[in-house]
């Protein structure tokens, strides 16, 4: 990862932020007799959530959208599905959940559609294991502050910063340091985000920076990977070479999406292993075919090998 040139760091006073948290929570389970898969952001200290789900047969590319109100562990979500026109997609809504969060993180409760003539029992599984571990009952401060750092005209412009968080218990006792980093916030917001990256059960971080330098990628993550036996946060810098990244709960696998803007597209697809990352799958798509181009590999001493390539 390209570093940021930061000037004039010891000369920046520093400023109080509120730092943000975010936590991504997934969930396995069924409408009535049809699975499906749903994340929920909960951001800490307020009441709305969002999220997503998709039924396990269409697969994720025909993700329905969620947005709600948790009150009393009780969580009511209106759904939006974006629907093709000659304008583009038009956003309609299209049912209503309405759902008891437990102490263990199960969902269960109804879905209605919006005419309110259909009605089905929901019953949802969280993915995640927070009676083992729950960061989401730590409080966290990024200690942000002015400072400059290179635009796309290679100028010195002003921005805030990062370069330690702080992670406290609620009685105010620190238990770590995060720190070795120096990077643009993104949107000038103080934030981290919650999330299992490893697919082990347990929550990770992630703090969204800002590459203030490009014009394109210019977003992307530092990564800290919970280590149960350490009992503390570490940070993976391969994982943070790969960028911004996406993380699929239900195949265990996290994807790459780039493009270059003209209908070329690579995916490309990891899954861990003993603590580690292997490219498992690259999907590329060019503007001037209409097939996909798979490669696939597999996982050989402690290596991605190609074993097959096929069009479709």
């Amino acid at each position: 990862m390209k570093k940021i040139l930061i000037f004039f760091i010891f000369s920046q006073i520093a400023f109080a932020q509120k730092t943000s948290v975010k936590t991504f929570l997934h969930f396995t389970g069924k409408i009535d007799k049809y699975p499906i898969e749903m994340t929920i952001e909960f951001p800490k200290g307020k009441d709305s959530v969002s999220g997503d789900y998709y039924y396990s047969k269409n697969g994720k590319d025909l993700t329905i959208y969620l947005k709600g109100i948790l009150k009393n562990n009780e969580i009511k979500l209106t759904e939006t599905t974006y629907i093709p026109s000659k304008n583009g997609n038009t956003p309609k809504k299209t049912g209503r959940f309405s759902l008891n969060l437990t102490s263990r993180y199960e969902l269960s409760g109804i879905w209605q559609n919006i005419k309110k003539d259909k009605q089905f029992d929901v019953s949802l599984t969280c993915l995640e294991n927070l009676t083992a571990f729950n960061p989401k009952s730590y409080t966290y401060k990024l200690n942000s502050y002015k400072g400059k750092a290179e635009n796309t005209a290679n100028e010195p412009t002003v921005y805030y910063l990062i370069d330690r968080l702080d992670i406290y218990t609620l009685k105010g006792e620190k238990i770590q340091t995060l720190s070795g980093f120096k990077n643009v916030l993104y949107n000038n917001n103080a934030e981290v985000e919650l999330e299992d990256i490893n697919f082990d059960g347990l929550l990770d971080i992630k703090i969204p920076i800002y590459f203030p330098d490009r014009t394109k990628y210019d977003s992307s993550f530092l990564y800290f990977v919970y280590d149960k036996t350490k009992n503390q946060f570490i940070r993976n810098l391969k994982l943070e070479e790969l960028e911004y990244l996406f993380f699929d709960q239900k195949n265990k696998e996290f994807v790459r999406y780039e493009a270059d803007g003209s209908g070329n597209e690579t995916n490309r697809y990891y899954k861990w292993l003993n603590n580690r990352f292997y490219l498992i799958r690259e999907v590329k798509s060019f503007e001037n075919s209409d097939k996909s181009f798979y490669t696939e590999y597999q996982i050989k001493n402690s290596k991605s090998v190609k074993i097959k390539e096929y069009q479709k």
